[in-house]
């Protein structure tokens, strides 16, 4: 049985999702772990939390990929009193190291912009000039707004995006941006797009996307990233059976939306 260390897995998703493609202010890479020990199997997730990190011990796993990066901001120590540090700890208690793939992963072709829009049904699709973290693509028949929302909460398994337009109108040209993508709100015009979808709107975004006259889909942060999970399994456990070798691949399967609509909680009250 052939088993690969971390530093050949960083190499395999460098391949895969090149390192070089990552926004400057971005930490990919390996977030703890030592580059030389041998992994046998491997957990994805979205996020590393203290769960995910459980997860992965739990099925005997080495290393844990996720999309979000545990350290991006500098930190000063590693207690027990925030998020970062209390998984920290739980993967240096648990002997599970850490690798996360971020923007690499949005602009890669393949990944999960790309993954993002084949979902949606986009066909010719593109990257839109330098929005690399983008995708734009057309919807053939062309929707109305409203039913693209629809089509949207279906297939992104989502329950309510929202909805930033003055009125319903058609939709054939779609820009779409996982994540918090309202930074590429001018790109999302220059592409002549009827609909810009993406995450975490603000509210002072959402007006300038009012006034600018863009049709914005807020979709969620985790509505639009919950496909880097999937991504990634399947395509480091495409690559290694391309490889001829045998290191499982498990999904984190209980991940879900941090934030509950009243709504759909009304029968408690």
């Amino acid at each position: 049985m052939c088993y690969l260390n971390l530093s050949r897995i960083v190499e395999i998703a460098d391949r895969l999702f090149p390192f070089e493609l990552a926004e400057t202010w971005d930490n990919c890479g390996i977030q703890i772990g030592d580059p030389d020990r041998t992994i046998s199997a491997m957990a994805f997730s979205l996020d590393a939390t203290p769960r995910t990190v459980m997860f992965a011990r739990d099925h005997s796993c080495e290393l844990l990929v996720t999309h979000h990066p545990v350290l991006v901001e500098p930190i000063r120590s590693i207690v027990p009193d925030s998020l970062a540090g209390r998984t920290l700890l739980a993967a240096g208690r648990f002997g599970v190291d850490i690798l996360s793939l971020h923007t690499n992963l949005d602009a890669a072709q393949g990944g999960l912009n790309d993954k993002l829009a084949e979902t949606l049904g986009l066909q010719a699709v593109s990257t839109p000039g330098t929005a690399t973290c983008a995708r734009v693509g057309r919807l053939v028949p062309a929707v109305t707004l409203f039913r693209f929302a629809d089509m949207v909460a279906e297939r992104l398994q989502i329950s309510r995006p929202r909805i930033i337009s003055p009125m319903d109108c058609s939709v054939e040209t779609v820009f779409c941006a996982s994540g918090s993508g309202m930074g590429y709100l001018r790109e999302a015009i220059t592409s002549r797009a009827d609909v810009m979808l993406t995450g975490d709107v603000r509210y002072h975004a959402a007006r300038e996307a009012l006034e600018m006259g863009m049709p914005v889909i807020d979709a969620g942060h985790f509505g639009t990233e919950r496909l880097a999970v999937e991504l990634m399994a399947d395509r480091f456990a495409e690559e290694f059976r391309r490889m001829n070798i045998e290191i499982a691949c498990h999904r984190c399967d209980f991940e879900s939306e941090p934030f509950v609509d009243i709504i759909d909680r009304k029968e408690d009250y």
